[in-house]
This record gives C-alpha cells, sequence and structure tokens, in this order.
C-alpha cells in the first residue's frame, strides 16, 4: 500500500504570464473547466490541480519501482510543478455514476484532489483515496450538532476555535471521497474519536483500519485517507 501527498498554493500563478504559461501545460478539459469559472481564485485552483495532479502522477512513476515508506509527503512549490510537468501522460479523467474521478486508461492508479483558499492538495495511490483540506473561515457547528456522532460534537464545542470542527469534517469528508460516496452519505455513519491522542474511525461501533493521515498547514486541516 502506498500513498503520496502533495501540496503547492496558487499564489504564483496571480502573476498573468506565469498563469499562461501553466495553463498553456493542462489537458485541454481541464482548460475548458478553467474558461467556465467566474471567479479568479476558482480559474487558479482548476489550473493548479491539472499541474499538480500531473505532477503527482510523475513522481509516483518514479517511486513505485524503489522500496518506500507507506506514505509519502511533499509540499511543493508552484515552480517545480510547471517545470516537472509530464507532458506525456495522458491523464484523461472520466466519473462513476457517483461522480467520483479515475483515470480513463490508467485504472491501477488512484487519485483525489481537494482545494481550499490558495491552497491545492493531491493523493494518488494504488488504493483508493481520498483527500480534503478545509479551514481559514468560520466553522459549522450547528452542522456538527445536527449530523455529527453527540460524542463528536461536544468534542468540538468543547474548544473555542474552530479547529476541531475542521479536524472531523476533512477526515469526514475524505472518507466519503474515497469510498466515492459523497460526504453527505456518511457524515454520521462513520465516526472519529480521539483515543490516547491518535484518531481513531468507527463504522457502527467497529474499528476501521484503513489508513488515515493528517496534516495542519497554517489555518488549514488537510486529511487524507487511503482504504
Amino acid at each position: 500500500m502506498i500513498m503520496m501527498i502533495f501540496v503547492t498554493t496558487t499564489d504564483a500563478l496571480a502573476d498573468e504570464k506565469l498563469y499562461e504559461k501553466a495553463y498553456s501545460l493542462i489537458p485541454e478539459y481541464r482548460k475548458v473547466k478553467a474558461d467556465k469559472m467566474k471567479m479568479r481564485e476558482n480559474k487558479l485552483q482548476t489550473v493548479t490541480a491539472g499541474l499538480l495532479l500531473n505532477y503527482a502522477v510523475g513522481k509516483w512513476s518514479n517511486r513505485v519501482n524503489e522500496e518506500c515508506d507507506s506514505v509519502y509527503y511533499e509540499n511543493v512549490d508552484i515552480f517545480s510543478v510547471i517545470e516537472a510537468n509530464n507532458q506525456c501522460f495522458d491523464y484523461e479523467i472520466a466519473y462513476n455514476s457517483q461522480g467520483k474521478p479515475y483515470f480513463l486508461l490508467f485504472r491501477e492508479i488512484f487519485f483525489n484532489i481537494s482545494h481550499s483558499s490558495n491552497y491545492v492538495v493531491c493523493a494518488i495511490g494504488d488504493k483508493p483515496v481520498g483527500i480534503d483540506i478545509e479551514g481559514g473561515r468560520k466553522g459549522r457547528q450547528n452542522l456538527a450538532r445536527r449530523f455529527f456522532d453527540r460524542a463528536e460534537s461536544d468534542w468540538i464545542e468543547e474548544a473555542e476555535s474552530d479547529e476541531r470542527f475542521f479536524r472531523i469534517w476533512t477526515l469526514k469528508e475524505a472518507y466519503g471521497k474515497a469510498t466515492g460516496r459523497g460526504v453527505l452519505d456518511i457524515l454520521d455513519k462513520i465516526v472519529y474519536r480521539l483515543e490516547h491522542g491518535e484518531i481513531k474511525a468507527y463504522i457502527g461501533g467497529i474499528p476501521q483500519n484503513f489508513t488515515i493521515v493528517e496534516k495542519k498547514i497554517d489555518k488549514f486541516r488537510l486529511s487524507a485517507i487511503q482504504l
């Protein structure tokens, strides 16, 4: 089992010339998607996501033939992503009936992308993966009270900040994306508990043994899951 996680930001693409270069390197379908975006922030996220996915695949191709840890994490600047762009890889994407994206020609590689504000993140692996990043805004404790397990909601409300809410939310979102079911379908079905300083997942009271990776980046929480 191997999962690789990549994190970058859109900041440098505020420069129009660099944005145009980045735009020229992404697949046509993603250019169409970026062109439809009305907000500049969304355009930057879409273009960066396309580049980061290509970068991740290049790293994946070079690493699977080596001995490696089960989880690899890299914070990479967008200049390195552009420079390493793997133009030879045709990552045409299709979607299953539940809206989960997959590589049309490379079914053995699983991936997932998330973005929030100026951050874009990507997970890639040999088993289904899901990733989410959230933060930098006010949490929604009312959602926790309504949809989360009572113990989760109580734990969130004990804290003065929104960090706990985003920690649980991103974990649920990542699981929903890994399974392809989406977060709304699993909000009250998967429960996370902090046990001896470590997050554990339960479904129907039964402990789960999938891989969980958590990171705190500035004011953001990142969670990734591999099934």
